[in-house]
């Protein structure tokens, strides 16, 4: 039998499924926006210069690639290299187009800018329950602002979307890569080797410390730093911030957390968990200052996640441009709320049955009247109603009741 099933890692989503879903953008959307970003689109192609060289860590490993077209494509050439079969990539998060984007319009945009984008990425992800190879990232990030009061900003915003999604326990995770890039060289290793070590520390909360000493020796890395580094961890993730002044962290960097771990607890008056954890790095290398992400009771991955990457601009430009962003996770979020059975408030479903004798522009008069207060679908009745009404309901979630449109009494009440 043929299979008609979307590509691994993908799915097709039905009426039901795609309404929460448009329910959830809707939200995010709107709270976005009244907290004063501003909407705006990439493609998602992207040039492959900008997303190899964008620091992307594990991401580019999962990149999809397009293959040339037409004449660019010569598959007969001697000693073929992949340069020589593919041309751009598929956007594997949304913060690289950004930059691009940024790059490409600032002298038309005020500074700071405030930007919202709500798209597709791909990642060749091995699919498992809250990630797929394509998904939605819900993204805010702020351009030209070094103060941390943007990432108040964007935490305060993110929590307070949540929360009109039905999430009011939560769990905010804080650190800064700073404190990190302290730690590592007060271990021993070298500048150049911060990037690669961080990649590894970003999976401390899902292979422990162990595992993080394990693949940690497995690149090749010095074995007394790695010790020293656990140890520096362990003592860290144990006293909490504070000890990290005494391997070489900077008093302001460390008063920066504390100052936003404050003033977020203010602003969402001490209704949540929010603290410094030094285990959370997020694994793309742009990353240079704070790195923060967000969870919720019985989920074990972040369903938010973002901090400031300072460089990015300036390395496609030439010019220094601070910039910080945050991310809902569209996927995640959407999967518990349809697990919480969490809902709407939406307009009620109603359909609308007419005859073939009936008068069909009086059927759209009462329709627009109807629309008012429901959804309202017309059909010729069908010849199996029982099939035609739970396929609508149960499988569609289209209906939420049928009215006959002859039953003139019943359509005026409903008006």
């Amino acid at each position: 039998m043929k299979n008609f099933n979307p590509v691994r890692g993908t799915y097709d989503y039905a009426p039901k499924d795609a309404k929460v879903r448009e329910n959830v953008r809707r939200i995010i959307l709107n709270s976005y926006l009244e907290n004063g970003y501003n909407l705006i689109d990439t493609p998602i192609l992207e040039s492959l210069d900008y997303l190899n060289s964008s620091d992307g860590g594990d991401n580019l490993r999962l990149m999809f690639k397009t293959i040339k077209r037409g004449d660019k494509l010569d598959l007969t050439k001697p000693n073929l290299t992949e340069n020589d079969i593919v041309e751009e990539g598929l956007r594997y998060d949304l913060t690289v187009p950004l930059a691009r984007f940024y790059a490409n319009n600032r002298d038309k945009l005020p500074s700071p800018f405030k930007s919202i984008q709500i798209g597709s990425a791909f990642r060749a992800e091995r699919p498992q329950k809250g990630r797929n190879r394509q998904f939605t990232q819900c993204d805010i990030d702020i351009f030209g602002d070094s103060s941390i009061n943007a990432e108040l900003d964007l935490l305060n915003t993110c929590i307070e979307t949540l929360n009109r999604l039905g999430f009011d326990k939560l769990i905010v995770k804080i650190n800064d890569r700073a404190i990190l890039n302290s730690l590592v060289l007060f271990a021993g290793f070298k500048k150049e080797e911060i990037s690669s070590v961080c990649i590894t520390l970003d999976k401390i909360d899902k292979i422990s410390l162990t595992g993080v000493t394990m693949e940690l020796i497995e690149k090749g890395f010095d074995t007394g730093c790695i010790n020293k580094l656990i140890e520096i961890l362990d003592d860290v993730l144990t006293s909490g911030i504070e000890t990290t002044k005494n391997y070489g962290v900077d008093e302001s960097v460390i008063e920066r957390v504390k100052y936003l771990i404050d003033n977020l607890n203010a602003l969402t008056l001490n209704k949540f968990d929010i603290k410094f954890d030094i285990s959370i790095v997020r694994g793309q290398g742009y990353y240079t200052g704070t790195v923060y992400e967000i969870y919720t009771d019985g989920f074990g991955g972040a369903i938010v996640g973002g901090g400031r990457y300072d460089k990015m601009i300036e390395k496609i430009t030439g010019l220094p441009t601070p910039a910080v962003g945050c991310s809902i996770g569209f996927e995640p979020v959407t999967m518990l709320i349809k697990e919480r059975e969490i809902k709407y408030d939406d307009k009620e479903n109603l359909i609308l049955l007419y005859d073939q004798d009936d008068d069909i522009l009086n059927i759209f008069k009462v329709k627009n009247e109807l629309k008012n207060k429901y959804n309202v679908s017309i059909f010729s009745r069908p010849k199996n109603m029982k099939i035609f009404y739970e396929r609508a309901k149960e499988v569609a979630n289209c209906v939420t009741s049928v009215k006959d449109y002859f039953d003139h009494k019943e359509i005026k009440n409903l008006i």
